[in-house]
C-alpha cells in the first residue's frame, strides 16, 4: 500500500512488531474506538495482542498484511490499517481494521487513507471489498456507505470486548463483479441466513 499521491504529507510502512510500543502509544492516545467497540480504553498489550491476531478458524484467509500511516515529516504513526485477503473465498479482501488518529478526523485524511487501500486492493486482485462495522460507530457506517459499501446483513449479540454489537458486513463489489457474484461465493453473508 501507498499514498495514491506521492504529495501527501504521509507515508505507509509494514507493521511489524519493533513498532509495538509506538503502536501502543497511539491506540492509547486515541481511546475512543476501543471505548465504543470494546467498552474500555486499550489493554496495555493491545498492540501486540493486534500483532497476533488472525481471523476464527472457519474463516480461510490467505494472507494477513498490516501497515501503518506515519506523518512524512516526523515519522509519528497517524493510523493503521490491517487487512485479510482473500477470507473466505478468493478474491474477498477484507478490512479487518482502519483507524486514523482523532486530530485528522474530518480532514480527508481517513479518505486519502482509504482511497489508497482500495487501490492497493484492487491492484492485488480484490474482486469484492468487504468490512464489518458496529453498529454503534454512526460515523464509520457514514463513512462507508460515503465509499460505496452495502449492507449485506446485520449479526446481532456479536460480543467484542466487553459490549454485545450488532454488526453490519458491508461489501463492495470492484467491477464487473455483483453482489450476487459474492453472495454466491460467501453464502454466509447472505441476509436471510
Amino acid at each position: 500500500m501507498r499514498p495514491l499521491i506521492p504529495a501527501w504529507d504521509w507515508i505507509v510502512v509494514a507493521a511489524d512488531r519493533s513498532a509495538a510500543a509506538e503502536l501502543q502509544s497511539f491506540y492509547e492516545a486515541n481511546p475512543e474506538y476501543w471505548r465504543m467497540v470494546y467498552g474500555h480504553t486499550p489493554r496495555p498489550d493491545e498492540a501486540l495482542q493486534d500483532f497476533d491476531a488472525t481471523p476464527p478458524a472457519d474463516m480461510p484467509y490467505s494472507a494477513l498484511p498490516m501497515w501503518l500511516i506515519r506523518d512524512r515529516t516526523s515519522g509519528r504513526i497517524l493510523g493503521e490499517v490491517s487487512v485479510a485477503t482473500d477470507l473466505l473465498a478468493g478474491g474477498v479482501t477484507h478490512l479487518g481494521f482502519f483507524i486514523v488518529d482523532a486530530a485528522r478526523q474530518g480532514s480527508g485524511f481517513a479518505s486519502e487513507v482509504y482511497a489508497s487501500y482500495e487501490a492497493w486492493a484492487i491492484e492485488n486482485g480484490a474482486r469484492w471489498l468487504r468490512l464489518g462495522v458496529v453498529e454503534s460507530n454512526r460515523r464509520g457506517h457514514r463513512f462507508w456507505l460515503r465509499n460505496g459499501y452495502v449492507e449485506l446483513r446485520r449479526r446481532q449479540d456479536y460480543v467484542i470486548g466487553e459490549l454485545s454489537h450488532t454488526l453490519i458486513v458491508m461489501v463492495k463489489p470492484v467491477a464487473p463483479n455483483t453482489l450476487d457474484d459474492y453472495l454466491t461465493h460467501v453464502p454466509r453473508d447472505r441476509p436471510e441466513s
